[in-house]
Protein backbone atom coordinates (compact mmCIF):
# COMPACT_ATOMS: atom_id res chain seq x y z
CA UNK A 1 0.00 0.00 0.00
CA UNK A 2 1.67 3.03 -1.14
CA UNK A 3 1.25 6.41 -0.64
CA UNK A 4 1.13 8.47 -4.21
CA UNK A 5 1.02 11.90 -2.65
CA UNK A 6 2.95 13.90 -0.10
CA UNK A 7 2.18 11.29 2.75
CA UNK A 8 -0.84 12.12 5.19
CA UNK A 9 -3.36 10.09 2.60
CA UNK A 10 -4.56 7.94 4.90
CA UNK A 11 -2.97 4.94 4.66
CA UNK A 12 -3.10 3.89 8.42
CA UNK A 13 -6.69 3.08 8.48
CA UNK A 14 -7.37 2.00 5.26
CA UNK A 15 -4.26 -0.12 5.75
CA UNK A 16 -6.14 -1.43 9.17
CA UNK A 17 -9.28 -2.16 6.85
CA UNK A 18 -7.53 -4.11 4.51
CA UNK A 19 -5.86 -6.31 7.34
CA UNK A 20 -9.38 -7.02 8.97
CA UNK A 21 -10.59 -8.31 5.71
CA UNK A 22 -7.66 -10.14 4.83
CA UNK A 23 -7.99 -11.61 8.82
CA UNK A 24 -11.58 -12.54 7.87
CA UNK A 25 -11.24 -14.00 4.45
CA UNK A 26 -7.98 -16.24 6.21
CA UNK A 27 -10.43 -17.46 8.99
CA UNK A 28 -13.18 -18.41 6.27
CA UNK A 29 -10.94 -20.42 4.71
CA UNK A 30 -9.41 -22.66 7.47
CA UNK A 31 -11.54 -25.13 9.59
CA UNK A 32 -13.00 -24.78 12.95
CA UNK A 33 -9.97 -26.41 14.49
CA UNK A 34 -7.55 -24.07 13.11
CA UNK A 35 -9.40 -21.20 13.13
CA UNK A 36 -9.63 -21.57 17.17
CA UNK A 37 -5.78 -21.07 17.34
CA UNK A 38 -4.62 -17.86 18.43
CA UNK A 39 -2.38 -17.48 15.80
CA UNK A 40 -1.75 -14.88 13.25
CA UNK A 41 -2.85 -15.69 9.80
CA UNK A 42 -1.87 -12.34 8.17
CA UNK A 43 1.46 -10.18 8.57
CA UNK A 44 1.50 -6.12 7.53
CA UNK A 45 4.83 -4.89 6.93
CA UNK A 46 6.23 -1.54 7.52
CA UNK A 47 8.89 -1.62 5.14
CA UNK A 48 11.03 2.13 5.43
CA UNK A 49 10.64 5.67 7.62
CA UNK A 50 10.60 5.50 10.84
CA UNK A 51 9.41 7.44 13.78
CA UNK A 52 9.02 10.28 11.62
CA UNK A 53 5.96 9.42 10.43
CA UNK A 54 2.50 8.25 11.91
CA UNK A 55 -0.79 7.03 11.41
CA UNK A 56 -4.31 7.52 12.84
CA UNK A 57 -6.59 5.19 13.12
CA UNK A 58 -9.80 5.08 14.14
CA UNK A 59 -11.43 1.49 15.47
CA UNK A 60 -14.80 0.87 17.46
CA UNK A 61 -15.29 4.71 18.50
CA UNK A 62 -11.32 4.71 19.65
CA UNK A 63 -8.77 6.59 18.01
CA UNK A 64 -5.08 5.81 18.58
CA UNK A 65 -2.12 7.23 16.98
CA UNK A 66 0.36 4.87 15.69
CA UNK A 67 4.37 6.08 14.78
CA UNK A 68 6.28 3.62 14.57
CA UNK A 69 3.98 0.25 14.57
CA UNK A 70 1.99 -1.09 11.83
CA UNK A 71 -1.17 -0.36 11.75
CA UNK A 72 -1.99 -3.45 11.89
CA UNK A 73 -1.75 -4.36 15.52
CA UNK A 74 -5.20 -2.81 16.48
CA UNK A 75 -6.19 -6.15 14.47
CA UNK A 76 -7.10 -9.55 16.12
CA UNK A 77 -4.68 -12.64 14.22
CA UNK A 78 -2.11 -10.31 12.13
CA UNK A 79 1.59 -10.68 12.72
CA UNK A 80 3.41 -6.92 12.57
CA UNK A 81 7.16 -6.49 10.76
CA UNK A 82 9.51 -3.59 11.22
CA UNK A 83 11.11 -3.86 8.40
CA UNK A 84 15.08 -4.28 7.79
CA UNK A 85 14.79 -0.99 5.51
CA UNK A 86 13.08 0.89 8.93
CA UNK A 87 15.11 3.29 11.05
CA UNK A 88 14.55 2.50 14.57
CA UNK A 89 14.23 4.86 17.33
CA UNK A 90 14.31 1.92 20.37
CA UNK A 91 13.78 4.95 23.58
CA UNK A 92 10.63 5.83 21.50
CA UNK A 93 9.90 2.08 20.05
CA UNK A 94 9.87 0.70 23.70
CA UNK A 95 7.87 3.73 24.76
CA UNK A 96 5.19 3.34 22.10
CA UNK A 97 4.98 -0.16 22.82
CA UNK A 98 4.00 0.18 26.68
CA UNK A 99 1.52 2.64 26.19
CA UNK A 100 -0.33 0.71 23.65
CA UNK A 101 -0.21 -2.16 25.81
CA UNK A 102 -1.34 0.08 28.59
CA UNK A 103 -4.05 1.06 27.03
CA UNK A 104 -5.08 -2.69 26.25
CA UNK A 105 -3.55 -3.43 22.78
CA UNK A 106 -1.99 -6.83 22.66
CA UNK A 107 2.06 -6.42 21.23
CA UNK A 108 3.77 -9.55 22.43
CA UNK A 109 6.36 -11.76 20.20
CA UNK A 110 3.03 -13.88 18.96
CA UNK A 111 2.51 -10.46 17.02
CA UNK A 112 5.11 -8.18 16.57
CA UNK A 113 8.60 -8.24 15.50
CA UNK A 114 11.71 -5.57 14.29
CA UNK A 115 13.47 -6.73 11.79
CA UNK A 116 17.29 -7.88 13.24
CA UNK A 117 19.18 -5.66 10.55
CA UNK A 118 17.17 -2.87 10.66
CA UNK A 119 18.92 0.26 11.70
CA UNK A 120 18.78 2.08 14.81
CA UNK A 121 18.12 5.96 15.64
CA UNK A 122 19.61 6.97 18.31
CA UNK A 123 19.94 10.12 20.73
CA UNK A 124 22.83 11.74 19.06
CA UNK A 125 20.58 11.63 15.46
CA UNK A 126 17.78 13.25 17.00
CA UNK A 127 20.06 15.44 18.87
CA UNK A 128 21.99 16.20 14.85
CA UNK A 129 18.34 16.42 13.64
CA UNK A 130 16.98 19.09 15.50
CA UNK A 131 20.35 21.00 14.98
CA UNK A 132 19.15 21.15 11.34
CA UNK A 133 15.52 21.75 11.73
CA UNK A 134 16.58 25.03 13.32
CA UNK A 135 17.35 25.72 9.72
CA UNK A 136 15.07 27.55 7.91
CA UNK A 137 15.34 25.81 4.47
CA UNK A 138 15.24 22.13 6.21
CA UNK A 139 12.11 20.28 6.28
CA UNK A 140 13.04 17.62 8.78
CA UNK A 141 10.75 16.59 11.43
CA UNK A 142 13.79 16.56 14.25
CA UNK A 143 13.31 12.27 14.66
CA UNK A 144 17.00 11.50 13.97
CA UNK A 145 16.24 10.16 10.22
CA UNK A 146 18.58 11.80 8.24
CA UNK A 147 21.42 11.17 10.37
CA UNK A 148 20.47 7.96 10.90
CA UNK A 149 20.32 7.28 7.09
CA UNK A 150 23.73 9.20 6.82
CA UNK A 151 25.39 6.13 8.76
CA UNK A 152 23.46 3.39 7.35
CA UNK A 153 24.98 4.23 3.98
CA UNK A 154 28.55 5.43 4.70
CA UNK A 155 28.64 2.04 6.70
CA UNK A 156 28.94 3.61 10.25
CA UNK A 157 25.33 2.98 11.06
CA UNK A 158 24.27 0.44 13.72
CA UNK A 159 21.53 -2.71 13.19
CA UNK A 160 19.28 -3.24 15.39
CA UNK A 161 21.00 -6.72 16.38
CA UNK A 162 24.08 -5.48 16.96
CA UNK A 163 22.56 -2.41 19.07
CA UNK A 164 21.04 -6.11 21.13
CA UNK A 165 24.60 -6.79 21.78
CA UNK A 166 26.43 -4.45 24.47
CA UNK A 167 30.08 -5.12 23.14
CA UNK A 168 29.15 -4.51 19.53
CA UNK A 169 27.26 -1.48 20.44
CA UNK A 170 30.19 -0.26 21.97
CA UNK A 171 32.65 -1.16 19.63
CA UNK A 172 30.57 0.58 16.87
CA UNK A 173 31.10 3.53 18.36
CA UNK A 174 34.21 3.57 19.25
CA UNK A 175 35.28 3.14 15.65
CA UNK A 176 32.78 6.06 14.67
CA UNK A 177 34.17 9.43 14.07
CA UNK A 178 31.19 11.72 15.89
CA UNK A 179 30.05 15.09 15.11
CA UNK A 180 30.49 17.44 17.57
CA UNK A 181 27.35 17.24 18.88
CA UNK A 182 27.69 13.44 20.57
CA UNK A 183 25.86 13.44 23.83
CA UNK A 184 28.87 13.78 26.10
CA UNK A 185 26.77 14.31 28.95
CA UNK A 186 26.80 10.07 29.35
CA UNK A 187 30.64 10.76 30.52
CA UNK A 188 31.69 7.67 27.61
CA UNK A 189 30.69 5.19 25.01
CA UNK A 190 30.11 2.42 27.40
CA UNK A 191 27.99 5.06 29.66
CA UNK A 192 26.25 5.61 26.88
CA UNK A 193 25.19 2.27 25.60
CA UNK A 194 24.67 1.91 29.43
CA UNK A 195 21.59 4.11 29.23
CA UNK A 196 19.95 1.80 26.69
CA UNK A 197 20.30 -1.29 28.88
CA UNK A 198 16.28 -1.18 29.62
CA UNK A 199 15.38 -0.65 25.95
CA UNK A 200 17.67 -4.00 25.27
CA UNK A 201 16.37 -6.19 27.68
CA UNK A 202 12.61 -5.29 26.47
CA UNK A 203 12.89 -5.33 22.97
CA UNK A 204 15.69 -8.04 22.62
CA UNK A 205 12.21 -10.20 22.72
CA UNK A 206 11.08 -8.78 19.14
CA UNK A 207 14.31 -9.34 16.84
CA UNK A 208 13.73 -11.92 14.13
CA UNK A 209 14.53 -12.16 10.88
CA UNK A 210 12.46 -10.69 7.86
CA UNK A 211 12.86 -13.03 5.27
CA UNK A 212 11.55 -15.93 7.96
CA UNK A 213 8.27 -14.24 8.13
CA UNK A 214 7.91 -12.97 4.58
CA UNK A 215 8.32 -16.56 3.75
CA UNK A 216 6.18 -18.55 6.28
CA UNK A 217 3.71 -20.40 5.37
CA UNK A 218 1.33 -19.96 8.21
CA UNK A 219 0.29 -16.93 6.74
CA UNK A 220 -2.79 -16.47 3.99
CA UNK A 221 -2.05 -12.99 3.07
CA UNK A 222 0.87 -10.50 3.40
CA UNK A 223 0.26 -6.92 3.52
CA UNK A 224 2.94 -3.55 2.95
CA UNK A 225 1.86 -0.79 4.58
CA UNK A 226 4.01 2.23 3.99
CA UNK A 227 5.04 5.55 5.25
CA UNK A 228 5.41 8.99 3.65
CA UNK A 229 4.35 9.36 0.08
CA UNK A 230 5.65 8.87 -3.65
CA UNK A 231 6.38 12.66 -3.88
CA UNK A 232 8.68 12.39 -0.56
CA UNK A 233 10.95 9.37 -2.67
CA UNK A 234 14.24 9.73 -2.25
CA UNK A 235 15.02 8.57 -5.74
CA UNK A 236 11.21 8.79 -7.46
CA UNK A 237 11.16 12.37 -5.39
CA UNK A 238 10.48 15.95 -5.27
CA UNK A 239 14.22 16.25 -4.26
CA UNK A 240 15.71 17.63 -2.10
CA UNK A 241 12.53 17.77 -0.34
CA UNK A 242 12.43 14.20 0.23
CA UNK A 243 12.67 11.55 2.84
CA UNK A 244 15.65 9.15 3.66
CA UNK A 245 13.91 6.23 2.24
CA UNK A 246 11.74 4.91 -0.82
CA UNK A 247 8.28 4.95 -0.15
CA UNK A 248 7.74 4.59 -3.65
CA UNK A 249 9.35 1.00 -3.74
CA UNK A 250 7.86 -1.99 -2.41
CA UNK A 251 11.06 -4.41 -1.65
CA UNK A 252 9.38 -7.72 -1.69
CA UNK A 253 7.05 -9.49 -4.32
CA UNK A 254 3.09 -8.57 -4.48
CA UNK A 255 0.28 -9.03 -6.05
CA UNK A 256 -1.53 -6.25 -6.28
CA UNK A 257 -0.38 -2.61 -5.30
CA UNK A 258 -2.62 -0.23 -4.01
CA UNK A 259 -2.05 3.92 -4.20
CA UNK A 260 -3.48 5.65 -1.70
CA UNK A 261 -4.85 9.29 -2.65
CA UNK A 262 -6.61 12.05 -0.38
CA UNK A 263 -9.22 13.49 -2.50
CA UNK A 264 -7.14 16.45 -1.94
CA UNK A 265 -3.70 17.04 -1.08
CA UNK A 266 -1.78 18.14 2.00
CA UNK A 267 1.92 18.39 2.44
CA UNK A 268 4.65 19.36 5.17
CA UNK A 269 7.62 21.14 3.90
CA UNK A 270 9.02 23.94 2.10
CA UNK A 271 11.87 22.78 0.80
CA UNK A 272 9.69 21.28 -2.48
CA UNK A 273 7.47 22.67 -5.29
CA UNK A 274 3.46 22.74 -4.56
CA UNK A 275 1.82 22.98 -7.69
CA UNK A 276 -1.72 23.14 -7.10
CA UNK A 277 -1.27 24.58 -3.75
CA UNK A 278 -4.99 26.43 -2.77
CA UNK A 279 -4.99 30.32 -2.24
CA UNK A 280 -3.86 31.36 1.68
CA UNK A 281 -7.59 32.02 3.25
CA UNK A 282 -9.51 28.76 1.59
CA UNK A 283 -6.26 26.47 2.66
CA UNK A 284 -6.32 28.34 6.25
CA UNK A 285 -9.83 27.85 7.09
CA UNK A 286 -9.94 24.25 5.63
CA UNK A 287 -6.86 23.10 7.69
CA UNK A 288 -8.86 24.38 10.87
CA UNK A 289 -11.72 22.03 10.07
CA UNK A 290 -9.93 19.16 9.13
CA UNK A 291 -7.38 19.21 11.78
CA UNK A 292 -4.36 19.02 9.21
CA UNK A 293 -1.52 18.69 11.82
CA UNK A 294 0.95 16.27 11.43
CA UNK A 295 0.43 13.11 13.69
CA UNK A 296 3.98 12.89 14.44
CA UNK A 297 5.30 16.25 14.12
CA UNK A 298 2.41 18.13 14.72
CA UNK A 299 2.98 20.51 12.08
CA UNK A 300 0.59 22.58 9.90
CA UNK A 301 -0.16 20.89 6.81
CA UNK A 302 0.38 22.94 3.34
CA UNK A 303 -3.37 21.95 1.78
CA UNK A 304 -3.71 22.03 -2.37
CA UNK A 305 -5.65 20.21 -4.96
CA UNK A 306 -5.26 16.41 -6.59
CA UNK A 307 -2.03 16.81 -8.96
CA UNK A 308 -3.18 14.44 -12.25
CA UNK A 309 0.73 14.79 -13.67
CA UNK A 310 2.01 13.91 -10.99
CA UNK A 311 -0.38 11.70 -9.98
CA UNK A 312 0.32 9.69 -13.11
CA UNK A 313 3.77 9.86 -12.79
CA UNK A 314 3.62 8.33 -9.39
CA UNK A 315 1.46 5.38 -10.97
CA UNK A 316 3.49 4.60 -13.71
CA UNK A 317 6.45 4.33 -11.29
CA UNK A 318 5.30 2.39 -8.98
CA UNK A 319 3.15 0.24 -10.69
CA UNK A 320 -0.11 1.05 -9.18
CA UNK A 321 -3.13 -1.80 -10.19
CA UNK A 322 -5.93 0.57 -7.69
CA UNK A 323 -6.45 3.92 -6.39
CA UNK A 324 -7.90 4.14 -2.89
CA UNK A 325 -9.25 7.24 -1.72
CA UNK A 326 -9.63 9.08 1.47
CA UNK A 327 -11.44 12.14 2.73
CA UNK A 328 -14.11 12.84 -0.12
CA UNK A 329 -16.04 13.36 2.92
CA UNK A 330 -14.08 16.74 3.83
CA UNK A 331 -14.53 18.61 0.47
CA UNK A 332 -18.41 18.50 1.65
CA UNK A 333 -17.03 21.76 3.20
CA UNK A 334 -16.68 23.03 -0.53
CA UNK A 335 -20.00 23.04 -0.89
CA UNK A 336 -20.81 25.09 2.62
CA UNK A 337 -18.12 28.21 1.12
CA UNK A 338 -19.30 28.00 -2.40
CA UNK A 339 -16.50 26.86 -3.41
CA UNK A 340 -15.35 24.64 -6.67
CA UNK A 341 -13.49 21.30 -6.17
CA UNK A 342 -10.37 21.51 -8.48
CA UNK A 343 -8.24 18.82 -10.13
CA UNK A 344 -4.86 20.03 -11.36
CA UNK A 345 -3.94 18.85 -15.02
CA UNK A 346 -1.40 20.10 -16.58
CA UNK A 347 1.03 22.86 -15.77
CA UNK A 348 2.09 25.83 -17.51
CA UNK A 349 5.88 26.35 -17.74
CA UNK A 350 7.28 29.19 -19.79
CA UNK A 351 4.05 29.43 -21.90
CA UNK A 352 3.94 25.28 -22.62
CA UNK A 353 1.54 23.11 -21.40
CA UNK A 354 2.89 19.65 -19.63
CA UNK A 355 -0.20 17.02 -19.13
CA UNK A 356 2.40 14.50 -18.56
CA UNK A 357 5.32 14.50 -16.29
CA UNK A 358 8.86 15.77 -18.08
CA UNK A 359 12.28 14.92 -17.09
CA UNK A 360 13.21 18.27 -16.91
CA UNK A 361 10.96 18.14 -13.56
CA UNK A 362 13.87 16.08 -11.61
CA UNK A 363 15.64 19.70 -11.83
CA UNK A 364 14.62 20.59 -8.45
CA UNK A 365 14.35 24.19 -9.41
CA UNK A 366 12.21 24.03 -12.69
CA UNK A 367 8.56 23.19 -11.08
CA UNK A 368 8.76 26.63 -9.07
CA UNK A 369 7.80 28.12 -12.26
CA UNK A 370 5.22 25.83 -12.87
CA UNK A 371 1.19 27.49 -12.80
CA UNK A 372 -1.76 24.67 -12.76
CA UNK A 373 -3.97 24.35 -15.23
CA UNK A 374 -7.34 23.48 -12.93
CA UNK A 375 -10.43 21.61 -14.54
CA UNK A 376 -12.88 22.79 -11.78
CA UNK A 377 -16.17 20.55 -10.65
CA UNK A 378 -19.42 21.73 -8.58
CA UNK A 379 -19.13 20.75 -4.87
CA UNK A 380 -21.19 18.40 -2.91
CA UNK A 381 -23.35 18.41 0.22
CA UNK A 382 -22.64 14.83 0.68
CA UNK A 383 -20.15 13.02 -0.53
CA UNK A 384 -21.15 9.45 -0.14
CA UNK A 385 -24.92 8.96 0.14
CA UNK A 386 -25.49 6.07 2.87
CA UNK A 387 -29.04 5.50 2.49
CA UNK A 388 -28.18 4.57 -1.27
CA UNK A 389 -25.30 3.01 -0.79
CA UNK A 390 -23.34 5.29 -3.32
CA UNK A 391 -21.11 8.08 -4.04
CA UNK A 392 -23.61 11.34 -4.69
CA UNK A 393 -24.09 12.57 -8.48
CA UNK A 394 -21.11 15.93 -8.27
CA UNK A 395 -18.89 13.06 -6.33
CA UNK A 396 -19.38 10.49 -8.61
CA UNK A 397 -18.27 12.71 -11.52
CA UNK A 398 -15.33 14.07 -10.18
CA UNK A 399 -13.96 10.09 -8.93
CA UNK A 400 -14.93 9.36 -12.59
CA UNK A 401 -12.54 12.56 -14.33
CA UNK A 402 -9.83 11.00 -11.96
CA UNK A 403 -10.66 7.90 -13.33
CA UNK A 404 -10.42 8.86 -17.02
CA UNK A 405 -7.31 11.17 -16.44
CA UNK A 406 -5.38 7.93 -14.67
CA UNK A 407 -6.27 5.14 -16.36
CA UNK A 408 -7.06 3.19 -12.72
CA UNK A 409 -9.73 2.22 -11.42
CA UNK A 410 -10.73 3.14 -7.60
CA UNK A 411 -10.96 -0.17 -5.45
CA UNK A 412 -12.42 1.53 -2.33
CA UNK A 413 -13.53 5.38 -1.08
CA UNK A 414 -12.68 6.11 2.63
CA UNK A 415 -15.70 8.85 3.67
CA UNK A 416 -14.75 8.88 7.44
CA UNK A 417 -11.97 8.40 10.17
CA UNK A 418 -13.21 5.22 11.22
CA UNK A 419 -12.15 1.72 9.94
CA UNK A 420 -15.43 0.71 8.07
CA UNK A 421 -16.15 4.01 7.07
CA UNK A 422 -15.72 2.89 3.59
CA UNK A 423 -17.46 1.69 0.36
CA UNK A 424 -15.96 -0.94 -1.27
CA UNK A 425 -16.28 -0.31 -5.19
CA UNK A 426 -14.23 -3.48 -6.22
CA UNK A 427 -12.88 -6.43 -3.67
CA UNK A 428 -9.23 -5.56 -4.77
CA UNK A 429 -8.31 -7.97 -2.07
CA UNK A 430 -10.48 -11.08 -3.01
CA UNK A 431 -8.19 -10.70 -6.59
CA UNK A 432 -5.31 -10.19 -5.28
Amino acid sequence: MIGVQTGDEGKGVRGAYYVKRAVKLAIDGLNSLDSGKNLPLVWTLRWQGGGNAGHTVEIEGKTRKLHQIPSGILIPKAYNLMGEGVFYNPREGMQEILNLQSDGVDISQRNFGIASNAHVTLDYHVDEDQGDRQKKEHTSTGRGIRPTAVDKFGRTGLRFEEFLDRQTFIEVLRDKRFPKNFPTSFGSIENFVDSYEKEREFLAQFSVLQSDILNSKDFTYGIGEGAQGFKLDVDKGLYSGITSSNPAIVPFRVDTVWGVIKMYESSVGHDRPFVGQMHTELESVARERWNEFGTTTKLPRDLGWIDIVALRHAINSCGIDYLIGTCGDRLELMSELSQPVRLVVAYDLDGKKYSDWDKSFHNRRTLYRATPVFEEFEPWKVFFDKEKGKLSPNAQIYVDRIQELTGKEFALHGYGPGIDDVYEVKDALAAA
